[in-house]
């Protein structure tokens, strides 16, 4: 005689429904936690790459405020007037790094006044108003982005 039969339910028997409705629970809790280790592993690459900006970012910083400084010895040089061959091999080295760094000076003769770019100084009667007439000290750009903008004297 068939076992569904003798059943009283008429279909399968209790230990196997039973089985079913826990393999069905165990199905749904693996799923919750393969979704859980998605959204785990997805909120570590994005913490990861914003702590890869991060450290980009400060090495960046740093850079600068190592680099500061050595425009003020630049500014020195400049300030010396004429050099003997060891100072200006001593001032080529220099520019050599910073330019290694990304570091350029600017050039703001005859531009167009930016204050982004420039601090003015002082302004100058002439015809071209609003235009850079003279640099009283040297701006410096590191990577296209100003690091210290040039003081100017700009005509009015």
């Amino acid at each position: 005689m068939n076992e569904e039969n003798n059943h009283p339910s008429g279909g399968h028997p209790q230990g196997e429904t039973t089985k079913l409705s826990e393999l069905e629970q165990c199905k749904k809790q693996s799923e919750e936690y393969l979704n859980g280790w998605k959204r785990a592993k997805a909120d570590y690459l994005n913490l990861k790459k914003d702590m890869e900006q991060q450290g980009r970012e400060i090495k960046e910083w740093m850079s600068k405020m190592f680099i500061l400084p050595l425009l003020e010895i630049m500014d020195n040089f400049d300030r010396a007037g004429t050099l003997d061959a060891g100072i200006e091999s001593i001032k080529k080295q220099l520019e050599d790094y910073l330019k290694a760094n990304g570091v350029e000076a600017m050039k703001v003769a005859g531009e167009k006044f930016d204050p982004l770019k420039h601090e003015a100084m002082e302004s100058v009667d002439g015809d071209e108003s609003g235009v850079v007439a003279e640099e009283k000290q040297k701006g410096y750009l590191m990577k296209g982005e100003v690091l210290r903008p040039a003081k100017v004297k700009v005509y009015k």
